[in-house]
């Protein structure tokens, strides 16, 4: 059987519908199907029957879409019906092979699957199951591997996204968070989506995170600003006015810079894990040989132009003065960087990068 491929648009019609307000103590038919299965014992743990209500549509498309996975087919919602206030009253929820193909000889599932619920309001704003329809006209999936390519199956559930959130807030890469909620399935094999839906979600986290942490970075600097009069920051945006690198130094770095330039370091061997940006560090020597930070910089990439920005702005808030000598890795971008910005600064290579590389 050839699945759809790609997004499928779904056209909503009339008013949004009233939910009925949940009671805590009516029993969801979701939970009292949960509840009875150890008494029954069967194949299967969900299974529709007439006259089961739910809170809200979504809590019935949520139900049958469950019900679907287990037993190998997708969902969608069907057919539905209106009242004279616009207001939805009947709603379809159906196979996804259900309805004619657009054209013949096509790729389409659409076989004219019967396979259905109907799903109909009540008088406190309820939904109630008033027919189903069990039987398919086609082979069903088996596998988890088949299932997960249902596009009713590559919904990620509410439970399993806050999980991903928190697991991508503390750094957790792609890779590892998809085997821990392998291991919560029974299996990376059983996981009732794709690794690329999960990638998709962590993508729309991680913009998130990033529009959120770019706020309060914003807040913290403006906060350290209050306090310290010689604080200041450079920005560099791209042409979508998205932050492409940020450097800092605060007062007393640039008071001590005025002292202590004659010899410095840059070095970019750091590396954030959530957004996989290089970090830099400009950091001298006092005259009782400690090392003082002088300036932080994160960066978008390594690129020539990336470090011609940093070295140009570096020297502007440290009022124009250019170190003397300046080390770091044997990076190239950064050695004709170096050679255009600073000129008159004699630049080195560091003995730690050196050995290394000779090492390697």
């Amino acid at each position: 059987m050839d699945f759809p491929l790609g997004p499928v648009e779904r056209v909503r019609v009339g008013a949004n519908t009233a939910e009925r307000t949940p009671c805590p103590n009516r029993i969801g038919a979701l939970e009292k199907i949960i509840r009875s299965y150890p008494e029954k014992r069967g194949e299967f743990v969900l299974e529709p029957t007439l006259g089961m209500t739910f809170d809200s549509l979504g809590e019935g498309y949520d139900f049958y879409n469950l019900y679907s996975w287990e037993h190998g087919f997708g969902v969608r919602y069907g057919k539905s019906r209106l009242n004279p206030q616009r207001t939805k009253t009947m709603q379809e929820i159906v196979c996804w092979c259900s309805g004619k193909p657009a054209g013949e000889n096509t790729r389409s599932c659409r076989c004219e699957c019967p396979a259905m619920i109907r799903l109909l309001r009540t008088e406190d704003n309820g939904w109630y199951i008033t027919e189903q329809r069990v039987r398919h006209n086609h082979s069903l999936s088996v596998t988890c591997a088949e299932k997960v390519y249902w596009p009713s199956h590559k919904h990620i559930d509410v439970y399993t996204k806050d999980l991903v959130r928190q697991l991508r807030e503390n750094n957790i890469n792609i890779g590892k968070v998809y085997s821990i909620i392998g291991s919560l399935f029974g299996g990376v094999g059983n996981v009732p989506f794709t690794k690329r839906t999960l990638k998709n979600l962590c993508g729309r986290i991680s913009k998130e995170q990033a529009d959120d942490d770019v706020k309060k970075t914003i807040e913290v600097f403006a906060e350290i600003g209050s306090k310290d009069r010689e604080f200041t920051y450079r920005v560099l945006a791209d042409s979508d006015s998205r932050i492409k690198n940020l450097m800092w130094p605060n007062g007393s770095s640039r008071m001590q810079y005025k002292y202590f330039r004659d010899v410095i370091t840059f070095d970019i061997t750091y590396r954030t894990n959530l957004y996989d940006m290089p970090f830099g560090l400009f950091v001298g020597l006092n005259k009782h040989f400690q090392s003082i930070i002088l300036g932080g910089v994160l960066l978008r990439d390594e690129q020539t132009e990336s470090f011609e920005w940093v070295f140009s702005k570096f020297g502007q808030m440290m009022d124009g003065n250019a170190p003397k000598t300046i080390l770091t890795d044997q990076s190239r971008a950064m050695e004709l960087a170096i050679r255009n910005i600073l000129p008159g600064t004699v630049h080195i290579w560091c003995k730690w990068h050196v050995l290394k590389k000779a090492k390697e």
